[in-house]
């Protein structure tokens, strides 16, 4: 299924419920969040479908911008393992 990080471009917004209640999530100005998978752009011109089934959901494009996956830390210890193997750290 996998996961989809999305940048709010807009202002400040609460998604999944109003403002006041428990299932809202707050999302500041330029902020990147986390949402379910996978993201599907051709099903609406005008939005991100992130998800499956009932739980997909339209994020709009005038809003949201999805983001590359986070860059993987190397550890030092991966490193000295690649670099035992001949790779090209």
């Amino acid at each position: 299924m996998g996961a989809v990080r999305l940048r709010n471009l807009g202002e400040a917004v609460h998604l999944y419920a109003p403002p006041d209640s428990p299932n809202s999530l707050p999302v500041d100005a330029d902020q990147v969040i986390t949402v379910p998978g996978p993201v599907n752009d051709n099903e609406s011109g005008d939005a991100y479908i992130c998800g499956e089934g009932e739980t997909a959901r339209a994020f709009p494009k005038s809003r949201w911008s999805v983001e590359a996956p986070a860059a993987k830390k190397t550890t030092a210890a991966a490193k000295a393992a690649d670099d035992e193997k001949g790779g090209d750290a």
